[in-house]
This record gives C-alpha cells, structure tokens and sequence, in this order.
C-alpha cells in the first residue's frame, strides 16, 4: 500500500517533481499521468518511466518550477494497473529499476500475476512484479526523424530480439 493516495497525485499531473529524494531511482520531471497503482513521470530527457505507488518513498514539488507545456503524453502507453501496463509492452526492450543493483534490461517475454519473463541475451530472467520499482522502454522520442546508421542498427537488433522472444515465447506454449 502506498503512503501516497490518487487524489493527491492526480493534483500533481503537469507539475515538475523529483521522485525519490536520492539513490538509483531518484530522478526529475513531469508527472504526464496516473494509474491504479503506478504514475508515468516524463523526465528532462522526454522518456517516460512508469514508477509502482508501493515503490515511492517521497515527492518534492518544485514550486519555482512550472511543467512541460506540451509533453507529448499518449494515452496508448497507459493501463488500468501496473501489470496491464507491463502486458503492453510486451516483445520491447525495457529498462526494470533505473539503476543500482537491481537495475537489469531486455526483451520483455511474458508478465503473470506474481513475476515477468525478461530474456536478455541468450539467458531467460524471471522477475518478481513485486519488485518491479520503475520501468520504462525503448520508445522514439518525439521529433526525431533523422537516426544515424548506429542507431538503426541497434533498432534492427531490438527488432530480430523482439522476434526471438515471439518465437521462444510460442514454442513454451
């Protein structure tokens, strides 16, 4: 259960906070929306990172601050709960646990009520949902039509891993 309630963060979408006073997951933005059991915090960077409510430990409002204008929130990347959203982004690379030990990325395979199936080279990773504190997946940032050679190459690793794990992910069933 989180110390924090809906009505209050609702009253923060649009405003500039900081997540987390310090440590790995302590990071700056915008909060674009929230969910059941998770909000989405837009950070300077324009990436968006869908933190569980059971996970956050503080917020701080900067109120010299105001919010990103336009922050290019979309609704296709929002669930009722934190395990419908994590059944979304299913087949992409995500990142689980900003950083610190706990931080691990790679092909999202399979979410249950209770752990997600994450393959990250040739290892397949079972994870706890439970401890799941944030996550956030490769998407393009808006305004970005012109990609360099490096970076269409990793999409097209991202796309035949995707594909791997849809293969592997049939064959299991």
């Amino acid at each position: 259960m989180s110390l924090f309630n809906w009505d209050f963060l609702e009253g923060l979408i649009g405003s500039n906070v900081r997540v987390n006073r310090g440590g790995p997951e302590s990071q700056k933005g915008t909060i674009v929306s929230i969910g059941a059991d998770y909000f989405v915090l837009q950070n300077e960077k324009g990436e968006h990172h869908y933190y569980q409510l059971r996970h956050l430990k503080s917020i701080t409002k900067n109120t010299k601050d105001g919010g990103i204008a336009d922050s290019g929130w979309s609704e296709e990347d929002s669930a009722e709960d934190f395990e419908t959203l994590l059944q979304n982004f299913k087949y992409r690379w995500v990142k689980i646990n900003r950083g610190g030990p706990e931080k691990i990325e790679g092909i999202l395979q399979d979410v249950s009520n209770d752990y997600v199936t994450l393959i990250i080279k040739e290892e397949i990773v079972l994870i706890a949902l439970s401890h799941i504190k944030s996550v956030n997946y490769n998407a393009p940032v808006s305004g970005e039509s012109d990609e360099s050679s490096d970076e269409k190459s990793n999409e097209n690793s991202n796309n035949s891993s995707r594909a791997r794990a849809q293969r592997q992910s049939s064959r299991g069933r």
